[in-house]
């Protein structure tokens, strides 16, 4: 019935969301029409499924998260193109190969090993295991105005989804955008206060 409701919710989300001509900010326009709607195949998209496959036995599911999403990670890698990126989680290291081959200078920070004199300009967690808006609240002082934080499973269960909502509350977070599996938040301060719900 869990697995049931998880499905439903995610055709109403479908139903209800944005695609990029509902979209009125600029910013998050571009997006989705270069990254989040760009389907063409790429050759890295082979690798990772392959490496996939090597750590998981079932190829359609990873981690409570669809194989799209590992190639959308990878294309937002490109397209930020971060010099530094914060892993709340160190289990799943298909992740880091995904940041690594996306961008190969890239500083890789670990959760345990962070230091205040560290400023992540993107962040990765697992809403599941890190409560949105206490996690914001902790990693402030890796926060800047152009820091992008990746949620994973945010409407995975009842408090996931409650603690999302709180989010969008705070007043230093300008923009998130719901894809339903993953979630974003940014901080650019000349940015007007929206939320977005994107049909992917």
């Amino acid at each position: 019935m869990y697995n049931i409701r998880y499905g439903l919710n995610y055709l109403r989300h479908r139903f209800e969301a944005n695609n990029r001509h509902g979209i009125h900010s600029p910013f998050v326009y571009k997006l989705i029409d270069t990254v989040i709607y760009d389907y063409g195949d790429q050759k890295v998209y082979r690798e990772i499924e392959k490496n996939l496959r090597k750590q998981h036995p079932d190829k359609s599911v990873i981690n409570t998260l669809p194989l799209k999403f590992y190639r959308l990670l990878y294309r937002f890698a490109v397209y930020f193109n971060p010099n530094q990126v914060l892993f709340a989680d160190d289990e799943d290291h298909i992740i880091q190969f995904i940041i690594n081959r996306a961008v190969s200078e890239v500083q890789v920070i670990k959760q345990g090993s962070f230091g205040n004199s560290y400023r992540a300009d993107m962040i990765l967690a697992d809403a599941l295991k890190h409560n949105t808006v206490d996690y914001i609240e902790k990693m402030r002082p890796a926060i800047h105005d152009d820091t992008v934080v990746i949620f994973t499973n945010i409407h995975r269960n009842a408090p996931a989804k409650q603690a999302w909502e709180r989010l969008k509350l705070i007043q230093q977070v300008k923009v998130t955008i719901d894809l339903y599996f993953i979630g974003m938040v940014f901080f650019k301060p000349g940015m007007s206060k929206q939320d977005f719900r994107v049909r992917y």
